[in-house]
């Protein structure tokens, strides 16, 4: 079986369309805090499938790596916020 880039896609919005019924649904029930975490959260996910995506259409390897950069910093976010969430 071969990976196809619009599998990856299709993954990605499933990610958007995750977030905004998560966010939707705490928003509604008054935990909008765990909004923050939650976005960095499924922001690292979908960087990393934009990786992964990236990595099996052969593109630069410096975009893959940047990704995962910007996948690892949101993921520190998301520790960071969560943590601080938790603290209060």
């Amino acid at each position: 079986m071969t990976l196809d880039p619009w599998m990856f896609d299709l993954v990605l919005l499933g990610v958007a369309a995750e977030f905004a019924l998560l966010a939707a649904l705490l928003a509604r029930k008054g935990h909008r805090p765990w909004a923050l975490p939650l976005f960095w959260f499924l922001v690292s996910g979908a960087l990393l499938m934009a990786a992964v995506r990236f990595a099996i259409v052969d593109a630069d390897d410096r975009v893959t790596g940047g990704l995962l950069m910007i996948s690892l910093l949101t993921h520190l976010a998301c520790l960071w916020s969560a943590w601080r969430l938790v603290k209060r």
